[in-house]
Protein backbone atom coordinates (compact mmCIF):
# COMPACT_ATOMS: atom_id res chain seq x y z
CA UNK A 1 0.00 0.00 0.00
CA UNK A 2 1.37 3.23 -0.98
CA UNK A 3 0.95 5.96 2.18
CA UNK A 4 -0.93 9.07 2.33
CA UNK A 5 1.21 12.14 1.19
CA UNK A 6 1.07 14.29 4.61
CA UNK A 7 2.16 10.87 6.36
CA UNK A 8 5.19 10.20 3.69
CA UNK A 9 6.11 13.94 4.17
CA UNK A 10 5.77 13.45 8.29
CA UNK A 11 8.32 10.26 7.34
CA UNK A 12 10.90 12.78 5.74
CA UNK A 13 11.77 14.57 9.33
CA UNK A 14 14.44 12.39 11.16
CA UNK A 15 12.61 11.50 13.94
CA UNK A 16 12.90 7.65 15.76
CA UNK A 17 11.15 4.56 15.19
CA UNK A 18 10.28 2.40 17.27
CA UNK A 19 10.17 -1.17 15.64
CA UNK A 20 8.68 -3.61 17.46
CA UNK A 21 8.62 -7.73 16.59
CA UNK A 22 7.18 -10.41 17.89
CA UNK A 23 9.26 -13.55 19.36
CA UNK A 24 8.57 -17.09 18.04
CA UNK A 25 7.85 -17.55 21.84
CA UNK A 26 5.15 -14.91 21.54
CA UNK A 27 6.88 -12.20 23.34
CA UNK A 28 6.50 -8.76 22.40
CA UNK A 29 10.25 -6.59 21.83
CA UNK A 30 10.65 -3.06 21.05
CA UNK A 31 13.98 -1.15 19.59
CA UNK A 32 14.62 2.52 18.68
CA UNK A 33 15.91 2.84 15.23
CA UNK A 34 16.85 5.10 12.69
CA UNK A 35 14.57 4.66 9.39
CA UNK A 36 13.48 6.33 6.11
CA UNK A 37 11.50 6.37 3.41
CA UNK A 38 13.19 4.77 0.67
CA UNK A 39 10.33 4.33 -2.44
CA UNK A 40 7.00 2.50 -1.13
CA UNK A 41 9.44 1.02 1.92
CA UNK A 42 10.35 2.00 5.13
CA UNK A 43 14.19 1.37 5.32
CA UNK A 44 15.80 0.54 8.76
CA UNK A 45 18.88 -1.47 9.31
CA UNK A 46 20.20 -4.11 12.10
CA UNK A 47 23.58 -5.91 12.53
CA UNK A 48 23.53 -10.05 12.64
CA UNK A 49 23.05 -11.18 16.00
CA UNK A 50 20.28 -8.97 16.80
CA UNK A 51 17.28 -10.18 18.58
CA UNK A 52 14.99 -8.01 16.19
CA UNK A 53 16.89 -10.08 13.39
CA UNK A 54 16.16 -13.26 14.86
CA UNK A 55 12.60 -11.88 15.95
CA UNK A 56 11.84 -11.27 11.98
CA UNK A 57 13.52 -13.92 10.40
CA UNK A 58 11.04 -16.43 12.16
CA UNK A 59 7.91 -13.82 12.07
CA UNK A 60 8.17 -11.27 9.20
CA UNK A 61 5.22 -9.07 10.50
CA UNK A 62 6.06 -5.93 12.31
CA UNK A 63 5.21 -2.38 13.24
CA UNK A 64 6.76 1.14 14.00
CA UNK A 65 6.07 4.00 15.75
CA UNK A 66 7.12 7.38 14.91
CA UNK A 67 6.52 10.16 16.96
CA UNK A 68 7.82 13.96 16.50
CA UNK A 69 10.14 15.13 18.47
CA UNK A 70 8.68 18.61 18.71
CA UNK A 71 4.91 17.54 19.11
CA UNK A 72 4.36 14.07 21.11
CA UNK A 73 1.05 14.31 20.03
CA UNK A 74 1.74 14.06 16.49
CA UNK A 75 3.17 10.42 15.59
CA UNK A 76 2.37 7.45 13.31
CA UNK A 77 2.01 3.72 13.52
CA UNK A 78 2.60 1.71 10.49
CA UNK A 79 2.63 -2.43 10.06
CA UNK A 80 4.12 -4.04 7.45
CA UNK A 81 6.34 -7.23 6.21
CA UNK A 82 9.64 -6.87 6.41
CA UNK A 83 12.17 -7.81 3.91
CA UNK A 84 15.26 -9.23 4.74
CA UNK A 85 18.43 -7.46 2.56
CA UNK A 86 22.07 -8.83 2.80
CA UNK A 87 23.60 -7.54 0.75
CA UNK A 88 23.33 -3.73 1.06
CA UNK A 89 23.41 -3.46 4.72
CA UNK A 90 26.73 -1.41 4.25
CA UNK A 91 25.54 0.85 2.08
CA UNK A 92 22.12 1.61 3.66
CA UNK A 93 23.74 2.33 6.87
CA UNK A 94 25.30 5.18 5.71
CA UNK A 95 22.60 6.36 4.16
CA UNK A 96 20.64 6.57 7.78
CA UNK A 97 23.66 7.47 9.04
CA UNK A 98 24.10 10.71 6.91
CA UNK A 99 20.36 11.26 7.29
CA UNK A 100 20.72 11.50 11.33
CA UNK A 101 24.28 12.83 11.76
CA UNK A 102 25.63 13.96 8.56
CA UNK A 103 28.37 11.68 7.82
CA UNK A 104 29.20 7.98 7.23
CA UNK A 105 28.71 5.00 9.96
CA UNK A 106 31.50 4.88 12.43
CA UNK A 107 31.45 1.15 13.40
CA UNK A 108 32.28 0.24 16.68
CA UNK A 109 34.43 -2.62 17.29
CA UNK A 110 31.58 -5.60 17.67
CA UNK A 111 30.56 -4.55 14.14
CA UNK A 112 31.37 -4.61 10.71
CA UNK A 113 29.77 -4.17 7.15
CA UNK A 114 29.37 -7.30 6.04
CA UNK A 115 27.17 -7.53 9.65
CA UNK A 116 25.01 -5.37 8.35
CA UNK A 117 21.22 -6.23 7.26
CA UNK A 118 18.66 -3.92 5.80
CA UNK A 119 15.38 -3.86 7.37
CA UNK A 120 13.02 -2.95 4.36
CA UNK A 121 9.04 -2.87 5.38
CA UNK A 122 6.54 -2.83 2.72
CA UNK A 123 3.26 -1.02 4.39
CA UNK A 124 0.09 -2.79 4.83
CA UNK A 125 -1.74 -0.55 7.41
CA UNK A 126 -0.99 2.62 9.34
CA UNK A 127 -2.87 5.09 12.19
CA UNK A 128 -2.24 7.76 13.66
CA UNK A 129 -2.49 11.19 15.54
CA UNK A 130 -2.40 14.84 14.13
CA UNK A 131 -1.97 13.17 11.01
CA UNK A 132 -4.88 15.82 9.56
Amino acid sequence: MQLPENVQKFLEKPNFAVLATVSPKGRPQATPVWFMLDGEEILMDTSQGRVKLRNLEANPYAAIAVVDKDNPYLYVQIRGEVRLDFANGARDIDRLSMRYGGQPYKYPPTDSPQKRVSLRMRPTGFSGMGMG
